[in-house]
C-alpha cells in the first residue's frame, strides 16, 4: 500500500533528480511523494488526491520517479522520459550507432563523459532514452572513459535490439 513518502525518501528523490541529473527543484515542488517499499512514485499535489488516499487503498499510482536497487536508488525510464527536457547533468549522449550497439550488447566500453560512477540519462539522436549505469570512469589523454551498462526495461527495447542484430 502507498504511503506518504518520509524524509529517507525525499533525501533520495532530491539527490537523484535534483543533485545528479540538475532538475531544479521547483520542477518538482508541485509534486506529492508517495512510496511502496522500494519505489517512489509522483503526483501532481491537490485536495482531492488527498481526500482519495484518506478512502482508497491504493498499491501505486502516479509516475514512478525512482526505484531502490540493492543499497542505491535508480531514477526510472519513465521518470527520465517525463522530466527529460529539464535535464542538465548526469547525462550520457549517444550517436545512433552507439545507441544500436547498447541495445544489441547490453553496455559499451570507451563511453565518454565527464562524470562520476552512477546511474545516468542516456540521450540519444531523438531525446532521452532512458537509464544507464556508468562504471569505472578512466581518465585518458583530456578525455574520461568507461563503461556504459543499459538499464533500459527489456521489454521495451528487446524486440529493436533483436531487430538489430538481425540486420547485422
Amino acid at each position: 500500500m502507498l504511503s506518504s513518502a518520509g524524509p529517507a525518501e525525499a533525501h533520495a528523490v532530491r539527490t537523484v533528480l535534483v543533485e545528479r541529473l540538475g532538475i531544479a527543484p521547483e520542477v518538482l515542488a508541485d509534486l506529492r511523494l508517495l512510496c511502496t517499499s522500494n519505489v517512489v512514485w509522483a503526483i501532481r499535489k491537490s485536495d482531492a488526491l488527498e481526500e482519495a488516499l484518506d478512502i482508497f487503498r491504493a498499491e501505486r499510482t502516479g509516475l514512478p520517479l525512482i526505484r531502490r536497487v540493492g543499497k542505491h536508488w535508480k531514477p526510472t525510464t519513465a521518470a527520465l522520459q517525463a522530466f527529460g527536457e529539464h535535464l542538465t547533468r548526469g547525462i550520457v549522449t549517444l550517436t545512433a550507432v552507439e545507441l544500436e550497439r547498447l541495445l544489441i550488447q547490453g553496455s559499451l566500453r570507451g563511453t565518454r563523459a565527464e562524470l562520476d560512477e552512477g546511474y545516468v540519462a542516456i540521450r540519444g539522436p531523438e531525446g532521452i532514452i532512458g537509464c544507464g549505469l556508468y562504471l569505472n570512469p578512466i581518465p585518458e589523454e583530456g578525455k574520461v572513459e568507461g563503461l556504459l551498462r543499459s538499464q533500459l526495461p527489456k521489454a521495451q527495447w528487446e524486440p529493436f535490439g533483436r531487430h538489430l542484430r538481425e540486420q547485422t
